[in-house]
């Protein structure tokens, strides 16, 4: 077996995955969550990795040995601990919460993961990527506008991080400075609204209230399409959600002229100048979350419509579907396996341990199956699944 260096990789969308499930076996995952352990000052956290990792490797079951040398080959050359950690670096020490190394003959990539997973060691005919899709089927990198009369501004975020994006020079991002130079007559009712809403005297506070209103709000909503204009033009081509922060009247008014077609359905509601960027960071996160909650809802509907005929929850159908390439949207149990195999001779799904050293996680299966054909799919907690079952299926035909 040739030498593969350990190379580290970020998993942010399922079309990331598909690399690493193309290759061939047998295909060695190993999860692992770090140890942050500290003694009188002391990190240890070093040593009490390196004897985690040697007793992750243990985990590994007799199932292994039905590859042979290659598979104990494989084995032994992620074993060190030490030459590892080149890869890892100093990263454990930051966010990470857990590891994930997976080497096959061809390559060995190492992935950080966000949340704390139980210690897993799967040698099969592919790699085990469930713990791994609780964070990547969620939006981990994502844009942000923060709606503002004084200071719009559009920000790259991370679960942990947030950084501005220069918009074009064409874009005004304070609506006086917009309405300053646009033409007269806007300038005008601007500074109508202004005295209206100081409540000052003269001609133009004797203005309806409904109209000036009404005026402000076409106002805003053409300085709103100038800074979509913008956000489209730096956004293009992306896939990214983008989330709305802006005080409740304005959000829909931005709505109404957005144009990007990834706006996430849930907003940060509030003055972005009046918030911290880590309060407005936690809040678009949620709202990201409530709305991808609310998306598996919609599936599990959906699902429910169609079950008996274009819908599934039965894993052999589900798995065999998969292979085919006719699973459209996939929704797995957050914790439920089922071990089994797929006979690629005879295309019929066996529904236990035979034994083989073809036998893993049917759930894992259709997962991987329904990412190499372009499917979706969601992770859910086992109590809104269907009947209990570790998977449902959506059919494309």
């Amino acid at each position: 077996m040739r030498t593969v260096h350990s190379e580290f990789v970020v998993f942010e969308q399922l079309k990331d995955l598909k690399s690493l499930l193309t290759q061939g076996p047998p295909c060695l995952s190993v999860y692992m969550p770090f140890s942050h352990a500290s003694e009188e000052g002391n990190n240890l956290n070093a040593k009490q990795n390196n004897l985690r990792w040697r007793e992750c490797l243990r985990l590994l079951d007799e199932g292994g040995d039905h590859f042979g040398e290659e598979g104990a080959e494989l084995v032994r050359s992620v074993s060190e601990w030490d030459a590892l950690s080149v890869a890892v670096g100093d990263k454990e020490s930051g966010k990470a919460k857990s590891i994930a190394v997976f080497r096959s003959p061809d390559t060995c990539q190492v992935a950080f993961l966000e949340s704390e997973v139980q210690q897993k060691v799967t040698l099969g005919p592919h790699f085990h990527i469930r713990p791994l899709l609780s964070e990547v089927v969620r939006d981990r990198t994502f844009y942000l506008l923060a709606l503002s009369q004084k200071n719009s501004r559009l920000l790259r975020c991370t679960p942990h991080s947030s950084e501005e994006v220069t918009l074009p020079e064409s874009v005004k991002s304070d609506f006086e400075v917009w309405m300053n130079q646009a033409k007269p007559d806007h300038t005008a009712v601007y500074n109508a609204m202004s005295s209206s809403a100081q409540g000052t005297s003269g001609p133009n506070a004797l203005a309806p209230k409904g109209s000036d209103r009404e005026g402000k709000d076409e106002y805003l909503s053409h300085y709103f399409k100038q800074i979509d204009r913008g956000v489209n033009e730096v956004l293009k081509g992306q896939t990214e959600p983008l989330v709305l922060c802006g005080v409740e009247y304005e959000l829909p008014i931005y709505r109404d002229v957005n144009t990007y077609p990834h706006v996430a359905a849930e907003a940060v509601r509030g003055a972005p100048n009046g918030l911290k960027a880590s309060e407005i960071l936690a809040r678009a996160i949620q709202a990201l979350e409530v709305g991808y909650e609310k998306k598996v809802d919609e599936v599990l509907a959906d699902w429910n419509h169609r079950v008996g005929g274009g819908a599934s929850s039965r894993i052999k159908e589900i798995v065999t579907a998969a292979h085919e390439g006719r699973v459209l949207t996939l929704v797995l149990s957050d914790s439920q396996e089922q071990i089994g195999l797929f006979d690629e001779a005879t295309h019929r799904v066996k529904g236990r341990k035979t034994g083989s050293r073809q036998d893993e996680d049917l759930v894992n299966d259709a997962a991987v199956q329904t990412i190499l054909h372009a499917g979706n799919v969601l992770v859910a907690p086992r109590s809104k699944m269907p009947n209990g079952a570790p998977a449902a299926a959506i059919f494309r035909y």
